[in-house]
């Protein structure tokens, strides 16, 4: 069964579950346990929350208005019947899955169908993998259980043999967007920008943007000056300028070699003139003293600068 209309529209990739979640909806052929299996960062918790809209949207069933009291409260994360269960520390405890069965044992406050969502579901113990075994074996009615995973072969199997499993995996950059940075980006996590946050996504748009005016000529000192000089945001910066960094570096090696698939599309047309062999040793170089000191009380912006200037000066 396909339909016209664009399902959660705001979740990149993911088509083919996208599909068989909504067929369960309208088909009214739920189960009472769903297993989202898949490698961590590519969306799996956006699609549980975007399911659970999708349930008790007030404009209809199987898509999510995103504007009705329901869609609201669960896209602030406020829904009563949306309860979500994470580790309290190393693991998720038999209380943290008790207190989310006695919720199941109640009719939902307002929705539809309560919705419990349990991630990284791996991080279930011995004892809390037992009491939630016991739920699957005698599921609550309105309730249904999401065990997110990034590693579904820790799980018990008796508690995967209960739950229908959907899997997911990393998305292809071309059905991503045909804006190239957005696919470097895309690239750059190896298919998992479900896993930053807009935020994230528009910081590390815009550190490559300064790093591809740099090549073009402008000034290491500036961008280093504006992105690195917070404690704090220099860690996260100087990390990804450094992954940054390295794919443009792979990706001239690449292109110098006669090489086709690379990560930065915009190096394809640059009219760069010849790698010198040495200044990419020396890069390579230093982007690796970078990551050996990276743990270590290193100066962040003096690093930076040397490896932006390093950059520029193998072009």
């Amino acid at each position: 069964m396909i339909y016209d209309e664009p399902m959660w529209k705001d979740i990149i990739g993911h088509e083919g579950q996208k599909q068989e979640l909504k067929d369960s909806i309208l088909t009214g052929r739920m189960p009472h346990a769903f297993l989202f299996a898949g490698p961590a960062g590519i969306g799996k918790t956006t699609v549980a929350h975007e399911f659970f809209k999708a349930v008790n949207c007030l404009a209809g069933l199987g898509e999510g208005c995103g504007s009705c009291r329901s869609c609201l409260k669960a896209g602030s994360h406020s829904h009563p019947d949306l309860v979500e269960v994470n580790p309290t520390k190393e693991w998720i405890v038999v209380e943290d899955i008790r207190g989310a069965i006695a919720e199941s044992g109640l009719k939902p406050y307002e929705a539809r169908s309560r919705v419990i969502v349990i991630e990284p579901a791996e991080r279930l113990n011995k004892a809390s993998s037992n009491a939630l075994l016991k739920t699957l074996e005698e599921p609550p009615e309105g309730t249904i259980i999401i065990l997110v995973s990034h590693k579904p072969s820790l799980l018990l199997p008796t508690i995967v043999s209960r739950c229908r499993t959907v899997r997911f995996t990393p998305v292809d950059a071309s059905a991503f967007s045909k804006n190239a940075a957005d696919q470097a980006i895309l690239r750059l996590t190896s298919g998992a920008m479900g896993g930053l946050t807009t935020a994230e996504k528009e910081y590390v748009s815009k550190l490559r943007e300064k790093v591809f005016e740099v090549i073009r000529g402008g000034d290491p000192v500036s961008l280093v000056n504006k992105h690195l000089s917070d404690q704090d945001q220099g860690a996260g910066a100087l990390s990804a300028l450094l992954v940054l960094v390295e794919s443009i570096l792979r990706d001239l090696l690449v292109l110098a070699h006669g090489g086709e698939d690379i990560i930065n599309e915009e190096l394809r047309d640059a009219a760069f003139s010849a790698i010198s062999y040495p200044d990419a040793e020396a890069l390579a170089s230093c982007l690796r003293e970078i990551r050996q000191g990276a743990n270590e009380n290193i100066n962040q912006r003096a690093a930076a600068n040397e490896l932006l200037f390093r950059l520029k000066r193998m072009l």
